[in-house]
């Protein structure tokens, strides 16, 4: 079978990321499937939020691992990728600056997408699987910002993308009027009295749904994510690296992601999420093929 692979390169807040994959078609989904996987701790939202720029350090790690991708994508025959950066870049004052440096010194452009536009890839994840008909939040929850869409019969209605991450509230950059906005959006877009589920996206997620052994698109309780917290919290930063296997970049940022998930739950009054463990990247790989498509 001669399946066409595609790359994206998802440059976040914390981490940038370089996913190989290819389309398939099952049971009448589009699928993603992984063949490659890399991920680099850039962290580029600690100079962004602290400086408003980001370092020249910084810009030659990022071009460093961006031309490790390429060359790791140039083995595997990768004809066709994107390179899209999300909160940090688009907030950092030499933005225009380190795209044009990128480029120059590895050939890739990076696009700095807007929060709705990476709202609507990692949402475009969820009509890949086969998931119960009810309402849901769509929850995705990165370094610098935070996505949520609510979905009716299958439909995404309403979607927005809120200034509030697990490295800004690190650095305590997180802005309690945020917290505010949120609570006011759910109010005025969630159906009262309907019940309905959240679908959370993104690593930190994804590990709970290891923790806890949870089987795919098995459901997590509030309760259980709750759970998991608590024992993060007594554990050390060490004990976390050490016990849990977390990757150092993870093992700091997992308690703040699972503070922000937990409380837009309850703010929802949602009891259980699915973890399909897709995310921007899948719904990169999924708009290539698409592309394709309609060409």
């Amino acid at each position: 079978m001669d399946l066409k692979l595609y790359g994206a390169i998802d440059i976040g807040t914390n981490a940038g990321r370089l996913l190989i994959g290819y389309i398939v078609e099952s049971a009448g989904f589009l699928r993603t499937r992984q063949v490659e996987m890399v991920r680099v701790p850039l962290r580029l939202g600690k100079d962004v939020f602290e400086t408003g720029s980001i370092s020249k350090h910084k810009q030659d790690q990022l071009s460093d691992s961006l031309m490790s991708f390429k060359l790791l994508m140039d083995v595997y025959g990768v004809k066709k990728y994107r390179a899209y950066a999300t909160s940090a870049l688009r907030e950092a004052k030499n933005s225009s600056e380190i795209i044009k440096t990128v480029f120059k010194h590895t050939g890739i452009h990076i696009e700095a997408i807007d929060g709705q536009k990476e709202a609507d890839l990692i949402m475009s994840t969820f009509y890949t699987q086969p998931m119960p008909d009810m309402p849901y939040l769509f929850i995705d929850i990165g370094g610098g910002s935070t996505e949520l869409s609510f979905i009716f019969k299958g439909v995404k209605q309403n979607s927005r993308s809120f200034p509030i991450g697990t490295v800004r509230e690190l650095m305590g950059r997180n802005d309690p009027q945020t917290w505010r906005e949120i609570e006011q959006w759910i109010c005025e877009h969630k159906i009262p009295g309907v019940p309905m589920a959240a679908v959370g996206t993104g690593g930190n997620i994804n590990r709970v749904a290891k923790i806890l052994q949870k089987l795919y698109l098995q459901t997590i309780s509030l309760d259980e994510i709750n759970g998991v917290l608590d024992n993060l919290r007594s554990m050390s930063y060490e004990e976390r690296v050490m016990d849990l296997l977390l990757k150092p970049d993870r093992a700091d940022v997992i308690i703040p992601a699972l503070e922000i998930f937990t409380s837009i739950m309850r703010s929802a009054k949602i009891d259980f999420t699915y973890v399909p463990r897709m995310g921007l990247a899948d719904g990169m790989l999924l708009e290539l093929y698409n592309d394709d498509i309609e060409k």
